[in-house]
Parts: C-alpha cells; structure tokens; sequence
C-alpha cells in the first residue's frame, strides 16, 4: 500500500512537469509550422522590392517605410524613388537605419522611360557594394546625371500641367459641391508644392509629382474618381445623371476625361522627356544593376501586346526582370507575363510600390491580385527574393 501511494503521489507530482512538457513540444510544433508554411502573398511575403518615399513622391520618409517594414515583419525592403540616384552620405544613413530596425534594405531607382512610345517606369536594382565607398562609381554618376535630367523635365511638366488642369476645372462637373466649385481658386505648381510639403509629407519640392496634385484636388473639393480612373484604361469616363461615375465607352451621360490619366496627358501632349528604355537597361546594367519592368498594366489596355514589341529589344540590352507580382496584375495577366519571361530569360519580380497614404491600394509588403486572391506562385518568387536578400545583393547573386 505505501508503495502504491508514493507512486500516486509521484504521478501527482509528475503531472505539471509532463503538462509543461507537452505544452513546451506543442509550441515548437507551431513554431516549425510558422517558419515553414508558405508565404501568405495577403501579407506581401517578406520581401517588397518597390517602394517609395518622401525623397520622391511618396508621403513617408525613407526610414518610416524602414520602420513599417520592420513592424510588420517584412524581411527585407527596396527603397525604389523616382528620377533619382542618393549621395553615398545618405545610402550610408539609411543602410545603417535598416540594420537597426532588422531589415535588409536594397537601394535602387525607378527611372521614367520611353517604352514603345509610352511613357513608362523601368526599376534599376544596384547591389550593396554600388553604395560602400565614399564616392559613387563613374557609371553611377552617369546614371545620376542621366536621372537628373529626368526630373527637370518633369518640373516643365508640371508648368503644362497645371496649366490644363485649371482649363479642366472651369467645368462644375468635377466637383463635388458647387460651394467648392465656386470657391475654387486655379492652381499654381509653387502652392501646390508647398501644400505637399505640409500635408502629404513631400520632401522635396522639385520630385512633385502626380499623386501630390491628387491629393491636393481632393481637399479642393474635386472628385476623386474623376482625378485618375482605372490605371490600365485610357482616361475617358462617364458622369452618369444619378452622380455616378463610370469608365465605360458604352454608358451613357456626361463624357469626361480623367484629369491627371497619363493617357489624358498623352493626348495634350504634356509629358516630360523620359529616358530612352533601352538607354536606362544600359545604363542600369552598366553600373553593375538589374533592370526591371515597372507595373506593366500601366502601359495600357493593350499593355500585354506592347510587352511582346519591346520586351525582346530591351532583353537584348540586359533587361533582367519584369514586374509579375502586385496588386494590378490578375491571374491571367500574371500567367501571360510568366510565359513571357520564361521565352526571354527574365526573372518575375514581386512590389507593393507604396506611396504611403497617396496611393491607397498600394500598401507596403502587400502582393495581392486585382481580383483580391492570392498568386499561387508567390512562394516560390518570395523564396528567391529572400536569398537575394540574404546574399547581401552581391551583383553576382542578383
């Protein structure tokens, strides 16, 4: 008997040990199924290789887009600003502000270019060592110089711009009220630069850019709707009489085009002057970086036969990736462009190209379709981009 209750007592005893026990494998278990399960593409996967910050025409600054990544568990982020190339000062900053948060951080550019008569974005991914000495190399400066000029065009842009917005809105059908119509005042590029600055973290007045000029008619009252319109169609719309408005070429109702859709730009002829496609391949491989198609919907509602003109030309010139994963691209369009870049060699790359609050279904680290599922392949491409981050973006590696 005494034994018999010393061994209850010893299985009472035994008890919490052998509940930690199982508790402690149970955690493991899950543990091994979180850093082994497939990379949920609603997340973005871990790697965001277009970005934006307020050093071009996004509304947070560089290490805020750092921070975000961090927070929200990315493992590495491309910092990709428009029309331009950093001093090795700030790269310098930067490398060491990632390093902090615990993110991988590459530094590229996206270069607006002519692509088949469009007006376009070409990404240029350069490794770590572009950015290691105190000085850029001389292929970096020329592509600096060459990204300089990009900008300035874009300033005399600007001027062309406004002037054709003003013209637009002497029309009440872009308003929301007519007390807005009414105290509505025409635009200049210098206010609304200064307004930028102030309201929708703009940092430097000279990368002022389309989404600024969004932002800013919205709070004058103008619709929204009527700004832009679906990015892979050609800017003309439809006031509808109950108010609606849609971008439809059969429906009926007041016609309009959208004020700031670059086909409605193209149409006037106001553009700034971008950089040969080939040109910026060139360049881009030259200084020992990886040139990569932007969000290729945007070239149009043809934009997959404008893909198979120009892609074998540019791939011929270096041309490395295409953009594959983002949220304008759905499954048939994903499809098309994987069998495109397999006929040529090129790689599928995955952005978010987050502007920060300017471009609100663009939203750091998230790969979704336009149709809001998953890209079954999205795993593998993130394993890819993960060790590209890994390896420290060594030009051998990308």
């Amino acid at each position: 008997p005494n034994a018999t209750n010393n061994m209850k007592r010893g299985s009472s005893a035994e008890r919490p040990y052998l509940r930690l026990a199982a508790l402690v494998a149970c955690l493991c278990l899950v543990g091994f199924w979180i850093s082994h399960r497939p990379c949920a593409s609603s997340s973005g996967g871990r790697i965001d290789m277009h970005s934006h910050s307020s050093e071009s025409d996004g509304d947070r600054t560089a290490e805020e887009q750092i921070q975000l990544a961090a927070a929200q568990g990315l493992k590495g982020l491309w910092l990709t600003d428009h029309d331009m190339i950093r001093e090795p000062a700030r790269t310098h900053a930067l490398l060491a502000a990632a390093k902090t948060a615990g993110v991988r951080l590459g530094l590229g550019v996206e270069i607006t270019v002519s692509l088949c008569g469009h007006e376009h974005h070409l990404l240029g991914y350069f490794p770590d060592a572009t950015w290691t000495a105190a000085t850029l190399s001389p292929e970096m400066l020329v592509v600096q110089k060459a990204c300089a000029e990009v900008k300035r065009s874009r300033e005399q842009r600007n001027e062309m711009l406004v002037a054709h917005v003003n013209e637009q809105l002497h029309n009440s059908l872009f308003f929301e009220t007519a007390a807005q119509y009414s105290a509505f005042t025409p635009l200049q590029v210098d206010q609304v630069a200064a307004w930028a600055v102030e309201h929708a973290g703009l940092a430097e007045p000279a990368s002022l850019g389309r989404p600024h000029f969004r932002k800013y008619l919205v709070a004058q009252g103008v619709r929204e709707k009527m700004i832009f319109g679906p990015r892979d169609g050609d800017g003309r719309g439809v006031s509808q009489p109950d108010g609606s408005v849609v971008f439809d070429a059969g429906a009926q109702g007041m016609a309009f085009e959208a004020l700031l859709h670059s086909k409605t730009l193209e149409r006037r002829d106001i553009a700034f002057k971008p950089l040969d496609a080939e040109k910026a391949v060139t360049l881009i491989s030259r200084a020992g970086g990886r040139a990569v198609i932007a969000h290729p919907p945007t070239l149009g509602p043809k934009w997959l036969s404008t893909l198979h003109t120009c892609v074998p030309g540019l791939a011929a010139a270096g041309l490395w990736g295409i953009e594959a994963f983002s949220a304008e691209i759905d499954s048939a369009g994903h499809t098309a462009l994987a069998e495109l870049a397999q006929t040529h060699s090129l790689r599928l790359t995955g952005g978010s190209d987050s502007h920060g609050r300017l471009k609100v279904y663009a939203r750091l680290g998230t790969l979704r379709r336009t149709d809001g599922s998953d890209y079954p392949a999205l795993e593998q491409w993130d394993r890819g981009a993960a060790a590209l981050s890994d390896q420290a973006l060594r030009a051998d590696q990308l």
